[in-house]
Parts: C-alpha cells; structure tokens; sequence
C-alpha cells in the first residue's frame, strides 16, 4: 500500500520526475542508510562525520556516506517516474502517493545502472 508523505501539498508546480522524488524521499533515505546506523538512529540523532584522513578516522573517506547513497537514487528516480501512468501521475500530484512497483523499479535501475559503472 503507497505511503502518503507527510505535509504533501496537493498541485504543486513541479514536474513529475521531482514530485516522485519528493514523495520517495522518506523511503530512499531509511533504505541509504548504511546498516551499521540503524540502531544509532534510536538513541537519537548521532553525527558520524570525520575528516578524510584525519588521524581519528583514516578510513572515514573510503565508505560511501548517506548523501552518496542518495545520489545514487537521482536518476533511478528520473527513469521510473517517466514510466508512470496517467492515473498515477495524477494520484502523485493529488496526494503524493507511488504505486507499488515504484520502489522495485527504482532498485533495479540503481543496480543496473551500478553494474555499467563497473
């Protein structure tokens, strides 16, 4: 069942591929999240930053971070959001609701387009 986004604004004068952004926003930023910080995020927010080569954290700059992993949803995003219908170009506008298969395309594109990277 499609989550509605919280504070969605109805009719919004954005195109389609930045609404579905906006209203996948809350589900790809819980799936970007490295594993290893799930359960940092209940003891309340935690900053896990270091600077790249620091003598603190010499290998802070070799993991991907949060915002990498965002980035690497963008154009997924794009690509799936050019595949929706009418009705739920329609649906997304009214109340910022995705229909099922948007997450699984989007996954597949991100691992498609990982896999021509290589």
């Amino acid at each position: 069942m499609p989550r509605r986004p919280r504070d969605w604004v109805p009719d919004q004068d954005l195109t389609i591929s930045r609404l579905a952004w906006l209203a996948a926003f809350p589900e790809l930023h819980r799936r970007a999240l490295p594993w290893w910080r799930v359960p940092f995020q209940a003891a309340g927010p935690v900053r896990l930053t270091h600077v790249s080569g620091s003598r603190y954290a010499p290998w802070a700059g070799a993991w991907p971070t949060t915002s990498d992993r965002m980035a690497s949803y963008a154009d997924p995003v794009d690509t799936a959001a050019a595949r929706l219908s009418t009705d739920e170009q329609t649906a997304l506008r009214d109340s910022g609701t995705l229909p099922d298969w948007f997450f699984d395309a989007v996954e597949k594109e991100r691992k498609a387009e990982r896999r021509s990277q290589r």
